[in-house]
């Protein structure tokens, strides 16, 4: 029984890419599940470890050279470490599961749940295996335990894959985050005179990998959410390992992007003061007024007006011009407006807003915030950022 392999290059770039940082002490529950996955590791080394005597034993007689008939005894040790092997693996991919901070508590317990109805049914056979009285009913277990295992590896390998894309996702989310302060600096060094082409390239180019990533994990999010058997899964799942390690060469010339950016602009030696972040969630209307930039996705209406800048806009819904100036786009989907003299309104639900530079916020609704000095709040009243209260350069 060999351990599937699948995607485990893009796992580890993309555990290389973790966003959490290090040397940080841990709370007792994380060192409680860590105590687990070290424990469940150890469990599947040491079956692993019975699997191949028992299977050693088996070849003796089955061996290409040998046909003999295998004693009743090793034909039963063999199907018996063979099914502990498998309950092993289980409870080692539901320990990373566990243990993963790429998925949320719903997921993980959702996951959890299909892994133990796996183990239930292997450990029914285990005992129909330990009462067997002849080698027929044996071979008829082991067809059924070989077609389980079948449907568990194509599942275990789904899991691996979901890791990947919610590690993707939170890497994307943050280069998306580093895209749009990144727009907002240049900017406010073009305002001040400065030659920011070659800055305006790099963010370019920066900004298409990151577009290629998500399209490539959102490729292969759908090709993973269209196996529903192990029939043919293989193949399928070459797709998705293929799409997400297109992304993860996206992700890794983002960043490599990013360090000449980070170097043109240190050779700018320039400081944007009065900069500030603002991010928030939830459900309800915003009003923002500011200057830098503004991105906010949901559904709902979006009315905005800008003095000096531009808007960009992706989804689906309806636009509508104002005789102000002002633009309204109603539906879903996501909207970016970079300048000076921004005034934006927002009504709607699973609303996500970033807003850089400076302004004043005013929510009505339910949901949270916080600026880029952790200072947090409930989705209601008003809010500066990039002020004196939360000044950043």
């Amino acid at each position: 029984m060999k351990k599937g392999k699948i995607l485990s290059a893009a796992l580890a770039a993309m555990l290389v890419l973790s966003l959490v940082p290090l040397g940080y002490a841990q709370p007792p529950q994380v060192k409680k599940v860590e105590e687990r996955y070290k424990a469940a590791k150890a469990n599947y080394i040491d079956a692993m470890k019975m699997y191949k005597s028992a299977r050693q034993d088996f070849m003796k007689f089955r061996g290409p050279a040998k046909r003999g008939e295998v004693p009743f005894d090793k034909l039963q040790n063999f199907l018996l470490r063979s099914i502990d092997a498998m309950v092993a693996h289980i409870e080692l991919v539901k320990a990373r599961v566990d243990i993963t901070g790429a998925l949320d508590e719903e997921e993980k317990a959702e996951i959890i749940r299909k892994l133990d109805e796996h183990r239930a049914y292997l450990e029914e056979k285990r005992v129909e295996a330990e009462q067997a009285e002849n080698r027929e009913q044996l071979r008829e277990i082991a067809r059924d335990v070989r077609q389980k295992w079948l449907e568990v590896r194509v599942e275990i390998k789904k899991i691996t894959a979901k890791v990947v894309i919610s590690r993707l996702d939170r890497v994307l989310t943050r280069g998306e985050e580093i895209g749009d302060r990144l727009e907002v600096r240049i900017e406010a060094l073009k305002e001040e005179g400065q030659d920011t082409s070659e800055l305006e390239a790099l963010l370019q180019e920066y900004m298409e990998h990151l577009s290629m990533a998500r399209e490539k994990r959102d490729l292969a999010a759908e090709k993973l959410g269209q196996i529903s058997s192990p029939e043919g899964a293989r193949g399928e799942l070459r797709e998705v390992h293929l799409l997400l390690r297109e992304s993860h060469a996206h992700v890794k010339d983002m960043f490599r992007v990013l360090k000449k950016i980070a170097g043109e602009l240190r050779d700018k030696e320039v400081v944007v003061r009065g900069f500030g972040a603002l991010f928030a969630k939830g459900n309800g209307t915003v009003v923002i007024d500011g200057r830098g930039g503004v991105f906010i996705a949901g559904n709902g209406t979006v009315t905005v007006k800008v003095e000096k800048g531009n808007i960009r806009v992706a989804g689906a819904g309806e636009k509508q011009e104002g005789e102000d100036g002002s633009v309204t786009y109603s539906g879903f989907g996501r909207l970016k407006v970079v300048g000076k003299g921004i005034h934006l309104e927002a009504t709607g639900e699973n609303l996500l807003l970033r807003a850089v530079g400076r302004g004043v916020a005013r929510f009505s609704g339910e949901g949270e915030w916080r600026t880029m000095k952790l200072a947090t709040g409930s989705w209601e009243g008003e809010v500066s950022y990039g002020g004196e209260a939360n000044e950043s350069s």
